[in-house]
């Protein structure tokens, strides 16, 4: 009986007793937050990696081998614009996120990143995006001229004159 419910309550998108919204919107909200939860967790590695080939990460060495710490993140916004508030590491200064932001900035997908100081610890990184260009109309691309197709003869065929 109850999957025959909750089958007429999803052809029908009817509200579900109890629950105050409609089946639909609560599935395309949990959409949409799976679908945030796959770009933060990109943009967790898309950091890690950049910041690898930098001077924010350190080397630690472990009994499994060296490793390499980098700074990490600690909440991510959607924006417009995107931006994450890092945690800095002992002996890091801001102006070590500033020099490591051109390197960095391309690996995320932005022209530039801008570093401001949030408390004693923690920085917001923000991605600045280049502002869309218009492209100037192009002259119309002359067609090129196409020869007319031979047309097939229609006619008769003897055989055995």
């Amino acid at each position: 009986m109850f999957g025959h419910w909750l089958q007429t309550v999803l052809m029908n998108h009817e509200t579900a007793s109890g629950w105050g919204r409609r089946w639909s919107e609560w599935v395309e909200r949990r959409d949409r937050e799976r679908g945030d939860a796959e770009l933060i967790h990109e943009l967790q590695w898309q950091w890690r990696s950049a910041c690898a080939a930098t001077s924010l990460s350190q080397i630690i060495y472990t009994p499994s081998g060296p490793t390499r710490a980098v700074p990490m993140i600690g909440h991510v916004d959607l924006g417009p614009p995107v931006s994450f508030t890092v945690r800095v590491r002992p002996g890091q200064t801001l102006a070590d996120f500033t020099v490591a932001a051109p390197s960095i900035a391309p690996s995320l997908g932005a022209t530039a990143l801008k570093v401001v100081p949030l408390v004693s610890h923690w920085v917001r990184i923000v991605l600045v995006q280049a502002p869309l260009v218009a492209v100037p109309d192009l002259e119309p691309a002359l067609e090129p001229v196409l020869e007319p197709a031979l047309e097939p003869q229609v006619g008769t065929m003897r055989v055995g004159a």
